[in-house]
């Protein structure tokens, strides 16, 4: 479980990282001059044409930089956050109500138990003689 969570968390800090080279590709040179003419992308009924886009400004430096900070939070913190709430929690919740469960039957039990123990240390004991000496068998 550990080593598939841990390649699991390998893949997603891959993901972020060949994301933020690639936004930082097109923040530094624009888009590859490989793109075929016409190349569009439609978006909401908007026409955006892939060869007209230029490098970023100082703007999208600020908006490119807030985003992969938003990428690192979630990889860093709310994927951790989120196991521990949803794995150890209830195991460690689990643990606990056994022990109280244990607890509670034990102090249930404990007339009993003090009486099993009370006649197996009289059976242990050796009789006692009508005239005072122990009877030894």
């Amino acid at each position: 479980m550990r080593v598939m969570l841990v390649r699991l968390a390998g893949f997603a800090l891959l993901a972020v990282v060949v994301v933020a080279l690639g936004l930082g590709a097109f923040i530094v040179w624009g888009l590859p001059e490989l793109l075929p003419q016409g190349s569009v992308i439609l978006f909401d009924g908007e026409r955006i044409e892939l060869n007209q886009l230029r490098p970023a400004t100082f703007g999208h430096w600020i908006l490119a930089s807030m985003g992969l900070l938003v990428a690192a939070v979630m990889v860093v913190v709310i994927v951790p956050l989120v196991i521990v709430l949803a794995v150890v929690l209830p195991l460690i919740a689990g643990a606990f109500g056994m022990a109280v469960g244990l607890l509670a039957l034990a102090a249930a039990m404990s007339p009993v138990i003090l009486l099993a123990w009370w006649l197996w240390r009289r059976s242990r004991s050796p009789a006692a003689a009508p005239d005072g000496t122990t009877m030894r068998p």
